[in-house]
């Protein structure tokens, strides 16, 4: 028998480290839900990110799952994708030899992954609370997990060959912010909300010792790679680098600033990343020192770790924006995109080729309805987008935000060359968050709902106010015109959906139905029904002509979100805060099918314009298609 030559081993398995999904380009299309054909987005960074021990991948904790990237310089890609958790990961750890990744989640369950596969190896339960920070011990056999949660602020240790519990710490008082193994292997550091730091001995599970000096909430702590220095940062920005052997500090570093996050040493030691809001600055070990500050990011980072050879630091933020900064050159490398915050509204253009969406951070973005390719941000909101809708000829799109702006912006799709864009007018309605809006069939017209519980028309080209419409008691979430332009209809928080006169501006109808707050409505295609929802978990048809309801269903749903017609008015499609989608026959009210499959509150749905597809927004921070026919 021939012995196969070492490289060639080694070569292989190299290949095969970088081999899940390498021929299969479209990561849209990756481990989707049943049902589903494409996703927008990769949803939003949500925890740490960790190189493999070769430094070749680098892993993401997203809302959806893990994204594993080839992190390469110059070969940086997308190579696949986990999915398994109930909700967004919180937490990442590569075993020593890379063979394994260890995973948490804020239900408090941990997953170890086969980290070349994607199988899932086993499940870890006991956390009652969230887990925030994971870390292997140095042989690989152990996994230690910290609990966020302020009625048992535990440590546990696992087992990696068996998934099973082998001992647990008691000790400190509040929620469990970080953990990290001395390089022996034979201490566990433990940082926590209750400002102190906690030494535990792995080998007996016996306590060794307490470190009394933050004044904040301890944020990160971090091992010297020679295992003599931990160092310790709180909230308030202190950073202090403790003697183990005497169990004190042995210096502050100068350059604390509030809003310090976490740490970590180079694999030589030499160096302290330290993150500090939208930058990271890397300062002497030894004397304190600062060397550089990288600066890219435009919110708060949420993670930054050395690549094993040091020349690389990742720097995972608030703003779903990966950044590879080299280390040696101190220059940025490259920045890793597709992830966006929490979707707070959608539509489909009038041609059905776009859909745009508003997120959580502010932006709203344009995605190819075909290829789900990223077409364009749009850039100018402070805060949430609350609601973003085109104009019927496709020409004009406006957001509404809780920065208390609507901002319009060019549509068509010539200028969809500019990746971002600006807005060309902003209507200010007064100091008041906006929540829905509504362009009236012929485009020149814009409604508004708002948390002062007003409706609003503005004059869609010139964005002067034509006039206010006062009677709900609580704030309006939801406005929908019908298909002839000449009838309103609101949903409030108050319980009532109202039908206005456009021209004249009276109320025509009040209409109470949902006992706990009408959450949307919308107009059948031919106008003659209004579709509502609300919080008391149902669906009521309202004959438009007489406003007597028509059918009334019973959903299963919890917090019914959304609801919209089909194109042609032969189904109804609603979607919910336990991130279900429900498809209903407008006749007669029959269930049609679920579709599952967004980890998180699904705040808008949408029927393309040719009725084959459903879009689906989600507080995940993607958007899934799913195909009808």
């Amino acid at each position: 028998m021939k012995t196969i030559p070492l490289f060639l081993i080694t070569l292989f398995l190299t290949f095969t480290l970088l081999l899940p999904n390498a021929f299969a380009q479209d990561y849209t299309t990756w481990s989707l839900p049943d049902g589903a054909a494409a996703r927008l987005g990769k949803g939003s960074i949500t925890g740490n990110v960790a190189f493999s021990p070769d430094g070749n991948r680098l892993a993401v904790a997203s809302s959806i799952g893990i994204w594993i990237y080839d992190a390469r310089p110059g070969k940086v890609k997308e190579l696949d994708l986990f999915t398994g958790h109930t909700g967004e990961v919180t937490a990442l750890a590569f075993s020593p030899d890379g063979a394994t990744l260890a995973s948490a989640n804020w239900d408090g369950t941990l997953y170890l992954w086969n980290a070349v596969t994607g199988e899932q190896l086993f499940t870890l339960e006991g956390h009652k609370g969230g887990v925030r920070s994971i870390a292997f011990s140095p042989d690989g056999k152990t996994i230690a997990s910290g609990s966020w949660d302020t009625k048992e602020p535990v440590v546990r240790l696992w087992d990696t060959q068996t998934g099973k519990n082998k001992t647990t710490f008691k000790g400190h008082t509040r929620d469990i912010t970080s953990v990290a193994f001395s390089p022996d292997g034979n201490t566990l550091a433990t940082g926590s909300r209750d400002k102190t730091v906690q030494l535990w001995d792995t080998q007996t599970g016996k306590h060794k010792s307490t470190l009394k000096a933050h004044h904040e909430s301890v944020s990160s702590v971090a091992y010297s790679t020679d295992g003599n220095t931990l160092t310790t940062v709180d909230s308030s920005g202190i950073v202090l680098l403790w003697d183990i052997r005497t169990r004190k500090f042995k210096y502050i570093l100068k350059e604390h600033i509030r809003g310090i996050d976490s740490i970590a040493f180079s694999p030589d030691g030499t160096t302290i990343a330290i993150v500090s809001l939208h930058t990271v600055r890397l300062l002497d070990a030894h004397t304190g020192k600062h060397q550089t500050t990288f600066k890219g990011h435009t919110d708060g980072i949420i993670s930054a770790t050395f690549s094993p050879d040091g020349n690389t630091l990742a720097t995972a933020s608030s703003d779903n924006i990966i950044m590879l900064w080299n280390t040696q050159t101190r220059k940025h490398r490259t920045t890793i995109k597709g992830y966006t915050s929490r979707v707070k509204c959608l539509t489909y253009s009038p041609d059905g080729k776009t859909i745009a969406s508003g997120d959580w951070l502010g932006k709203g973005h344009l995605w190819n309805a075909i290829t789900g390719q990223h077409k364009a941000t749009l850039k100018g909101h402070g805060i949430d987008v609350t609601s973003i809708v085109y104009s019927p000829d496709g020409s004009t799109i406006a957001t509404s935000s809780r920065d208390d702006t609507v901002r319009l912006w060019e549509g068509r799709t010539r200028v969809l060359q500019t990746r971002t864009r600006k807005s060309k007018v902003i209507l200010i309605n007064q100091s008041v968050t906006i929540n829905t809006m509504a362009y009236s069939p012929d485009g020149n017209t814009l409604a508004t709902g708002d948390k002062d519980d007003n409706v609003c028309l503005w004059d869609a080209k010139t964005g002067k106010k034509i006039g206010t419409l006062i009677v709900h008691t609580k704030e309006v979430n939801s406005v929908a015109f019908s298909p002839d332009g000449i009838t309103l209809t609101s949903a409030s928080y108050d319980g009532t959906v109202r039908l206005w006169d456009v021209q004249s501006q009276k109320l025509i109808a009040s209409v109470g139905g949902h006992k706990h707050g009408a959450t949307s409505v919308a107009f059948s295609p031919d106008g003659s029904l209004i579709a509502s929802v609300g919080n008391d978990n149902t669906i009521q048809l309202w004959d438009v002509r007489t406003q007597n309801t028509k059918t009334e269903i019973n959903t299963p749903q919890v917090q019914v979100t959304n609801v919209a017609f089909s194109p042609n008015g032969a189904m109804i499609v609603t979607s919910s805060g336990e991130g279900k989608i429900e498809l209903w026959k407008t006749q007669t009210g029959e269930h049609i099918t679920s579709l599952e499959g967004h980890k998180g509150w699904v705040s808008a749905v949408a029927f393309s314009p040719n009725l084959d597809t459903i879009a689906s927004g989600s507080y995940d921070g993607t958007i899934l298609l799913w195909k009808l026919r």
